[in-house]
């Protein structure tokens, strides 16, 4: 590559990272020098023209399928990270602080559906024109689920969705609340400190609403909460009680992995020897055996079904994406502890600190000098030390094991930033050669590509009668989506031009350049108002013929707003 930059004698007086100048370029290894010299900086981690104009000769088909693979693989990990780290550690956070399942839908679960599409806000804010990405991938998201989504949702559900009219007035009506206050900073012409946290305060208006409303619910939660740990006291006693004829445990049926066939008995030590009943004071203690013996249980449970069988089970394309994500799963479990109690293994466990702290500086810190490596090869040695001599057995988890989930959150979250700056340098260097808006990238690519995961969850809720459960996910994850997501964005640029930042959505002058992000705003905007006046007017019933007229008005604002873009790219000279 270096004998091509030395015999390349193409560099005019102007120079920029455009299609223009790499069509301008008669050779590739001109191409290839325009890619490593201007486009740099506008890429955050990897710098997609070197990938076509210096490895792979300018062949734009073959970028297309490669970039298009790692793009593949960037969705697929953003969506395995949510669904197998993130969300599992928020239930624990949720159990551990005894968070009711309503204030938990608003809370916690919407930040875990949510975490990708702000996340990749606050990513796409470091790039030029960042706030197009943000406008059209976080509406977008909004629109196509409060469409698409619905529809799905009253086609898949067996009865019949009525909602409540309290509820229903909250959830729409912030939804409208978000997106009205965003085209009022439109009309300002800019976005101070002040309205980015506003958006902020706006949630937590809505957080505080839902408590205020759902108190006596919470309350009762909590109450039937508290019912069921004695319950579990008292069922812990009768399990001990059958635990002593034994003989402490020594011996449990464990799936023999050596055979299909039979089960073998295996022996089992604990860490600590079970105590007898006579002997144990206080429930805490009682319980805390008896878990220990349902989770010996639950592995028995666990391991009748052979990974064969689990295979056998999958259909054909889940075949295939296992295949091919399976090398990033494995990443992903050797830099974050798992989640889950039941699938703890100490060695996946001691190993995990050492290259996750790597990689988490690399991020954090975007690759910084050597020394700073050091410090975090170190404390990743420290950790992983004081888990190996903490640990009590293989398959025990720590009784700080709630430490290692938090750890896990904040984990996955440096991972779907690192995913997101992938996703939208992938999208940077396809703009740069189609030449399509910004905007429309992010409504279409990362919009489509970030809720087709939650989609997936959304039906299956349905399918098993918990159809309001999946709308009123929806319009909460939207509305935390909407306003955390474009308050971090918009608060870090913010700090980036120590003041306020220009937003002149409805300038004369700009209309031009603003007008898919107003395309995109009035639609979701008209989307949301259409849905409420036609839920009153069918008695707050979500049906399926109010769905697909929902459906009938994204397909032809997405046909529409293509239609535009790409006809804006192809007469641009």
């Amino acid at each position: 590559m270096l004998e091509h930059l030395s015999t390349a004698p193409y560099e005019p007086k102007i120079l920029s990272c455009q299609k223009s100048d790499f069509l301008s370029a008669t050779e590739h290894s001109q191409q290839c020098y325009i890619a490593q010299q201007y486009c740099q900086h506008d890429f955050l981690y990897f710098n997609y023209s070197i990938l076509s104009y210096c490895w792979l000769n300018g062949s734009i088909m073959t970028t297309l399928m490669v970039s298009g693979f790692v793009g593949y693989l960037v969705y697929n990990g953003i969506s395995e990270i949510i669904k197998e780290f993130l969300i599992p550690s928020l239930e624990a956070v949720k159990v551990k602080f005894d968070v009711s399942e309503i204030m938990a839908g608003v809370t916690l679960l919407a930040f875990g559906n949510g975490a990708g599409d702000v996340l990749t806000a606050l990513v796409a804010s470091s790039y030029p024109g960042g706030i197009d990405y943000n406008i059209g991938a976080t509406m977008g998201a909004g629109f196509f689920l409060c469409s698409i989504g619905v529809y799905l949702i009253t086609k898949t559900s067996k009865s019949q969705i009525k909602m409540d009219p309290v509820h229903f007035w909250r959830n729409v009506g912030f939804q409208i609340i978000s997106i009205f206050v965003i085209m009022v900073f439109g009309v300002i012409g800019q976005i101070s400190y002040f309205s980015s946290i506003s958006l902020t305060v706006l949630y937590l208006i809505l957080v505080s609403l839902v408590y205020y409303q759902e108190r006596d619910k919470i309350l009762k939660s909590r109450k039937d909460s508290l019912g069921e740990r004695l319950q579990t006291v008292h069922e812990a006693k009768y399990d001990l009680e059958i635990a002593q004829r034994f003989d402490d445990m020594k011996l449990l049926y464990l799936w023999d992995k050596k055979s299909e066939q039979e089960l073998a008995a295996k022996p089992v030590k604990w860490a600590t020897p079970l105590i007898r009943l006579n002997y144990v004071t206080g429930d805490a203690r009682v319980k805390m055996l008896a878990k220990k013996f349902r989770f010996a249980v639950q592995l028995t449970m666990a391991n009748i079904e052979t990974q064969r069988q689990k295979w056998e089970r999958l259909s054909l394309y889940e075949k295939i994406r296992a295949i091919i994500i399976y090398p990033l799963i494995q990443i992903f479990k050797y830099t974050l502890p798992g989640p889950k109690e039941d699938q703890f293994d100490k060695n996946q466990a001691i190993i995990f600190p050492i290259p996750g702290s790597i990689f988490f500086v690399s991020v954090v810190f975007s690759f910084p000098h050597w020394w700073v490596y050091f410090l975090a090869l170190l404390f990743g040695f420290g950790i992983s030390i004081f888990l190996n001599t903490t640990i009590p057995s293989q398959k025990t988890p720590p009784k700080y094991f709630f430490y290692l989930q938090l750890y896990c959150i904040l984990g996955s979250l440096v991972w779907i930033f690192f995913l997101s700056g992938l996703l939208i340098d992938f999208l940077q260097f396809w703009g740069i050669i189609t030449e399509l808006n910004k905007t429309y990238l992010g409504f279409s690519l990362i919009a489509m590509g970030n809720v087709l995961p939650d989609c997936i969850t959304l039906v299956s809720l349905a399918e098993e009668g918990y159809a309001i459960m999946a709308l009123n996910g929806i319009y909460f994850g939207q509305m935390f989506t909407n306003l955390i997501g474009f308050s971090v964005a918009f608060l870090k640029q913010n700090f980036v031009n120590n003041g306020p930042i220009k937003f002149n959505l409805f300038s004369i002058i700009d209309i031009e350049q603003n007008a898919f992000k107003l395309m995109v705003i009035l639609a979701a905007f008209l989307n949301l108002l259409f849905t409420l006046i036609m839920a009153v007017r069918n008695h707050y019933i979500i049906s399926k013929s109010i769905a697909k007229l929902l459906t009938i008005f994204y397909c032809v604002f997405f046909t529409l707003s293509s239609s535009s873009a790409f006809y804006h790219a192809w007469t641009k000279k």
